[in-house]
């Protein structure tokens, strides 16, 4: 097919689209039709004829179908690459045709809509002003996380207290009823209840305080809206109660022992090693902050339309996650329909931001020539050597496996190395 012989119009374009009326000549219509009857031909069979010897008049009644399936088909793969090369355009995805208007013996037409990257020319990527928050790791900040996992390895004990107070730990039988009907899933024992910790039921735990040990009691409770039996959503309940323990933390002296009993030498090297990972953790924290005012000054200094299709495939990609985090919570498929109605506009947001990113990134890296070479990929897998010994064998299998992905990352690294060394970082120190 010449591409003077096909005819190419633009009939609409915009910054990442472009529409195509395109037209296939009649002659090189007849000239396909004889070439896909030839090919028919060859495997047809017909009755009272030998596979191939059918006579063509024959094969165009019967294959009439098939060949114009053919025809079409060979006719839009030949003349899309020629309409995509009239402007010079790498399409972002297969385009699509509409519009078909076929005939063996006429011209065929049809409607080409592509997808087309972005034209423009990253800028104001140098000197970007980032403000740096330093919030020192401070003996006292170690302190307090010493004890939230003190708090973690608290064992419960026989509380001295002779009524349910709001740091207790309550053991409890109970079941519900219903305008007088027991409900079997809310009837259990054994229950251990954390009067400091959020309610399953508003009122609840309330209704708890005060009560002595063997003692029952009687709580009412109005169901929430999202509770799974639909029945029961917002109607009002009543469990009966007994209290049979009333327990409280005794919590471990911070001490030697303490540090053996999680496999820490002493309380000292503990200590070090929390500071440590704290530390570590602060300045993951500055990154990323760091990360995100300049992305978010590159968005602003660079906007331009990015493809619809690479948006689409993005927002359904947060919108799955976000789906499958819900999911993992055990969170009902009412309270997911309605938080996914009001976080669809933030997520569409959020994908077009995403994807302008990405070219942004990739004309920065393109424009500075920065990539991951074979010296970078050598030097990630040394350093995981390093930091997980014995285990040389599962790390080459995953770079074998993720060669790709993890030349991305680093090559992402770099990317936002250079813009971080370029920008215009001022420190605040934070306490």
């Amino acid at each position: 097919m010449q591409i003077e012989k096909t005819k190419i119009d633009v009939v609409d374009e915009k910054e990442c689209a472009i529409v195509f009326a395109v037209e296939v000549p009649a002659e090189e219509v007849r000239l396909e039709t004889e070439n896909v009857f030839n090919e028919i031909q060859k495997t047809a069979q017909l009755p009272g004829f030998r596979v191939g010897k059918a006579p063509r008049e024959m094969v165009r009644t019967n294959y009439k179908v098939m060949a114009r399936e053919r025809v079409i088909e060979n006719l839009i793969n030949r003349s899309v690459s020629i309409a995509l090369s009239s402007k010079s355009i790498t399409p972002v995805t297969y385009p699509r045709v509409d519009n078909v208007s076929f005939d063996f013996e006429k011209p065929f037409s049809y409607r080409l809509h592509a997808e087309k990257h972005p034209e423009f020319k990253v800028k104001d990527y140098k000197g970007i002003p980032v403000k740096k928050e330093i919030m020192p790791v401070t003996d006292e900040k170690v302190k307090e996380k010493l004890n939230g996992l003190r708090e973690r390895n608290a064992r419960l004990v026989e509380s001295g207290a002779e009524t349910v107070g709001a740091s207790h730990f309550v053991l409890v039988d109970y079941e519900a009823f219903s305008e007088g009907q027991s409900v079997e899933e809310l009837k259990t024992s054994g229950q251990m209840i954390d009067m400091s910790a959020a309610q399953g039921f508003a009122g609840f735990n309330e209704g708890l305080m005060g009560a002595k040990k063997n003692e029952e009691r009687e709580i009412k409770v109005r169901l929430p809206r999202e509770y799974p039996d639909s029945k029961l959503a917002e109607k009002e309940v009543v469990f009966k109660v007994k209290v049979k323990e009333i327990k409280e933390k005794s919590l471990p002296a911070l001490d030697d022992e303490f540090a053996r009993d999680i496999g820490i030498g002493s309380i000292a090297e503990l200590e070090s090693s929390f500071k440590s990972s704290m530390e570590d953790e602060e300045k993951r924290r500055q990154s990323a902050e760091v990360e995100k005012q300049i992305i978010e000054e590159l968005l602003k200094r660079n906007e331009f339309a990015v493809p619809e299709s690479l948006i689409e495939e993005q927002y359904n990609h947060l919108m799955a996650r976000m789906a499958e985090y819900f999911r993992r919570q055990h969170v009902h498929e009412s309270v997911w329909q309605k938080n996914s109605e009001q976080m669809k506009e933030k997520y569409r947001k959020q994908a077009e931001s995403d994807v302008r990113i990405s070219y942004i990134l990739n004309a920065v890296a393109s424009e500075q020539k920065i990539d991951a070479t074979d010296e970078d990929m050598k030097a990630e897998r040394e350093n995981m050597y390093k930091t997980n010994p014995s285990r040389e064998g599962e790390i080459d299998k995953y770079f074998g496996e993720n060669k790709e992905r993890i030349q991305s990352q680093l090559r992402e690294k770099k990317i936002f190395d250079f813009l971080i060394s370029e920008a215009k970082i001022k420190e605040e120190i934070k306490k």
